[in-house]
């Protein structure tokens, strides 16, 4: 799905029914809604005025992909939390609490975060 900042309510709502659909349970469709919300944010806020949305399950995981055409170093962000003190900049480290794994590229092209959760054994 394409979307703008006016669509991160419809995003929410996607990731929500997509992550039930695939088997995760409540609390963890809600988590994955958080992530994908803090990284879909990140990029038309920062990234591009427009964002793609991909999920699909693979391997026992959901995943969901999110492309801006930003460009930008990762360098390390969100590997650590922010000062207490800071007014922003949680989102890639919240992500990075609520996931079991996070793939950034970046390049010329923009930039892409994979973001994947583990489904219950019984959907492996």
């Amino acid at each position: 799905m394409d979307f703008t900042v006016d669509h991160l309510p419809g995003v929410r709502q996607f990731v929500a029914a997509r992550a039930r659909e695939s088997g995760l349970s409540e609390e963890a469709a809600g988590d994955l809604v958080i992530a994908v919300n803090e990284i879909a944010t990140n990029g038309v806020r920062h990234g591009s005025p427009k964002a793609e949305l991909h999920m699909w399950t693979s391997d026992g995981r959901v995943i969901a992909e999110i492309r801006d055409e930003g460009r930008w170093i990762p360098s390390g962000a969100g590997e650590a939390p922010p000062s207490s003190d800071a007014e922003g900049g949680m989102g890639l480290w919240v992500t990075r609490q609520i996931c079991s794994a996070v793939h950034i590229t970046a390049g010329e092209s923009g930039t892409i975060v994979r973001l994947e959760m583990p489904l219950p054994s019984r959907h492996v």
